[in-house]
C-alpha cells in the first residue's frame, strides 16, 4: 500500500490532478489543481500545475477503454488467469491491435449459481502510449491505468454514505463519456462507460440554432432548464427554446443508466432490482434542473455525490482549496484514483501496458538476482578462509567416507526397489491420463455462449461427458451439454429469441466441426426450457 498517491483524470475540457495519503482520520487530500485541456495543451497544463507527477494513476473513459463481463465457474487463480490470457488473446487478434488488460472478479450476489463473474478491462495500447506522453513530458511517470467507473466506485467505498443493502447508482457525467457504477452495500454489481455525455445537449442546441459548438455550450449553461416543475415558467422565451432543443438528448442519459440497469439485471439475475438512490458528479452534474429531470425519470432520489466531505482539506494550500471549492463535483473520479492506490481494500483494476510489465518484472528479478550474487561472494569468502581447517579434516573424513560409501550402495538397493514402483504408478497415471477428457470443447462451448447469449436467456447447467464410439472401440466423442431457459422481456417472443440464439450459436466458428442438437423441455409457467447437445467428435 502506498504512503502517498497521486491521481490524474484527464477530461475532455480539463486535467484533474490531486494528491492524497491515508491519514488517522481518513483520506487527507495534500494538492488539488485543475487545468484547462485542449488536443493540444495536456502536457502544456500537466506542467504548469506545479505538482510532481511520478508514479502517477490516470483514468480511463470513452473509447480508449472497453469494459467486458465473463461467467466462469468457480476456478483457481491459475487456471482463471489462463482462461483470461486466452480471452485478451482472442479481442487483441479481433482488434487488430496491441491490447493491455487487467481483471478482476465481482462480488458473487447468490452463492449457489455455481458461477463467477469476471469483470474485464482493456485499452489498446496506443491509446495509453498516448495518455503516457502527456505525463511523462511533464517530468511525470504512470503507474497504472485505472478505469473512471471503478475509481468511482472506490470514492464512494472508502468517502462516500454507504447504506447496508441499498442499490445506489453513482454516475460521472463528462463533456464526452459517462462512468456508472451500480452498488449494493459495499458490493460493485455492475460498472460501465458510455459516450456521449453533456456533449449531446451542445450537438442538440448547435443543430437547432445554427450556432457553433462553443456559442451552444455557453447557452447550456446560461438558459437551459431541464426541471419538470420548471415546465410553463421558464426563466424566459429564450430559455424554453434552449430546453425545448436539449431535452430530446438529455434523454439519452437517462437512456443510458436504464440500459445498464438492464444489464445489471440480467448479469446478476437480480429480477427485482430498482434504484434506491442516485449519486451524480462531475461536470454535467451542475446543468441547472437535471436532477430534477432524472427523479422523473428514473423515479428515485437524485442527488450530488461529494465525498470530499469526508475529506481531510486541512492541508490543502489555500489556492489549491479555493479551486477544489469550484470543481468538487467534477474531481471525485480523482479522488477515487487516488484511494484506490492507498487503499489495498479496495477494488482494484490496474492496466499496465506489456512492455511496462516486462520493464517492472525485470526489475524484480534484478534485484534478486544481485542479492543472490552477493550471497554467492560472501559464500566463497567463507569457504577460502575456512579452506585451511577442511584440508585437516579431510584425511579424517577419508575412513567416514568408507562407511558412507557402504550406506550408500544399501540405499541405491532400496532405491531401484522405489523405482520400479515409480514405474508401476506411472503407468497408472498414464492410463488415468488416457481416460481423461480434454476440456477444449467446454471452453468453446462457453465462449461461444458468452458471444451469443441474449437477456432473455440464462444458463442453468453446463455439462461436459463423453460417448463412446460404436466403430473406434476404446475411443470416446466429446459431448458438453447446456440446459437453460428463456423468458419474456420487453415484450420479445422468447421462443423467436431462442430460435435466433441457436441458429447463431451453431454458426459460431468456435463450435465448427461439432454436430448442436436443441430439444425443449416441457414448459414451466411462463419459462421456456431447452437442451443444447454438442458433440465435438472424438477426444484427443
Amino acid at each position: 500500500m502506498a504512503n502517498k498517491a497521486v491521481a490524474v483524470d484527464l477530461g475532455s475540457h480539463s486535467a484533474k490532478i490531486l494528491v492524497a495519503q491515508v491519514g488517522k482520520h481518513g483520506v487527507r487530500v495534500l494538492r488539488f489543481a485543475a487545468l484547462p485541456r485542449g488536443e493540444r495543451e495536456g502536457a502544456i497544463a500537466l506542467r504548469q500545475a506545479g505538482v510532481p507527477l511520478a508514479g502517477a494513476c490516470v483514468g480511463l473513459a470513452g473509447r480508449d477503454m472497453t469494459l467486458r463481463y465473463s461467467q466462469v465457474p468457480p476456478t483457481p487463480d491459475w487456471q482463471l488467469r489462463n482462461l483470461m490470457d486466452l480471452e485478451i488473446a482472442d479481442l487483441a487478434q479481433q482488434s487488430g491491435g496491441a491490447l493491455s488488460a487487467d481483471y478482476n472478479l465481482l462480488p458473487a450476489q447468490d452463492e449457489d449459481a455455481g458461477v463467477e463473474t469476471v469483470l474485464l478491462a482493456l485499452a489498446k495500447d496506443e491509446a495509453l502510449e498516448r495518455l503516457s506522453a502527456e505525463v511523462t513530458s511533464s517530468g511525470g511517470s504512470v503507474h497504472a491505468y485505472v478505469p473512471n467507473c471503478t475509481a468511482l466506485y472506490n470514492a464512494f467505498l472508502k468517502c462516500g454514505p454507504v447504506e447496508p443493502d441499498a442499490v445506489v447508482g453513482l454516475v460521472n457525467i463528462g463533456h464526452e463519456t459517462l462512468d456508472l457504477a451500480l452498488v449494493k452495500g459495499t458490493d460493485l454489481l455492475f460498472a460501465r462507460n458510455l459516450s456521449g455525455g453533456t456533449k449531446v445537449l451542445d450537438d442538440a442546441i448547435a443543430a437547432s440554432f445554427n450556432v457553433s459548438a462553443r456559442k451552444a455550450e455557453a447557452l447550456k449553461k446560461d438558459l437551459l432548464d431541464l426541471d419538470p416543475a420548471s415546465r410553463g415558467r421558464y426563466a424566459s422565451g429564450q430559455a424554453e427554446k434552449v430546453t425545448m432543443a436539449a431535452a430530446g438528448a438529455a434523454s439519452s442519459i437517462t437512456s443510458g443508466i436504464q440500459s445498464s440497469i438492464s444489464f445489471c439485471k440480467a448479469q446478476t439475475k437480480i429480477a427485482d432490482l430498482r434504484l434506491d438512490k442516485l449519486l451524480i458528479c462531475g461536470g454535467g452534474a451542475r446543468l441547472r434542473g437535471l436532477r430534477g429531470f432524472l427523479r422523473e425519470s428514473l423515479r428515485c432520489p437524485v442527488e450530488l455525490f461529494d465525498p470530499f466531505a469526508s475529506a481531510d482539506l486541512t492541508e490543502l494550500p489555500q489556492e489549491d482549496q479555493e479551486q477544489l471549492e469550484g470543481m468538487r463535483h467534477e474531481a471525485v473520479v480523482a479522488l477515487g484514483l487516488a484511494v484506490g492506490r492507498l487503499d489495498d481494500t479496495l477494488y482494484s483494476l490496474e492496466i499496465l501496458p506489456e512492455a511496462v510489465r516486462k520493464k517492472q518484472r525485470f526489475q524484480q528479478r534484478t534485484i534478486w538476482n544481485v542479492v543472490a550474487a552477493l550471497l554467492v561472494i560472501a559464500i566463497v569468502v567463507h569457504g577460502a578462509m575456512l579452506g585451511k581447517e577442511q584440508e585437516r579434516l579431510a584425511k579424517m573424513r577419508t575412513g567416514l567416507l568408507r562407511t558412507q560409501f557402504n550406506a550408500a550402495n544399501a540405499t541405491n538397493t532400496e532405491a531401484a526397489g522405489v523405482i520400479e514402483a515409480n514405474k508401476t504408478e506411472r503407468a497408472l497415471v498414464d492410463h488415468l491420463a488416457q481416460q481423461a477428457l480434454p476440456l477444449h470443447g467446454l471452453l468453446r462451448t462457453q465462449r461461444a455462449m458468452l458471444a451469443h447469449l441474449p437477456p432473455q436467456l440464462w444458463v442453468r447447467k453446463i455439462e461436459l461427458g463423453a460417448g463412446k464410439v460404436a466403430s473406434s472401440g476404446s475411443k470416446r466423442r466429446t459431448v458438453v451439454a447446456v440446459e437453460g431457459a428463456a423468458k419474456e422481456l420487453d415484450g420479445v417472443d422468447p421462443g423467436r429469441v431462442l430460435q435466433d440464439f441457436v441458429a447463431a450459436f451453431k454458426a459460431d466458428p468456435q463450435l465448427a466441426g461439432a454436430d448442436v442438437l436443441m430439444k425443449l423441455q416441457p414448459n414451466v409457467g411462463d419459462l421456456v426450457q431447452f437442451t443444447l447437445t454438442i458433440d465435438f467428435g472424438e477426444a484427443n
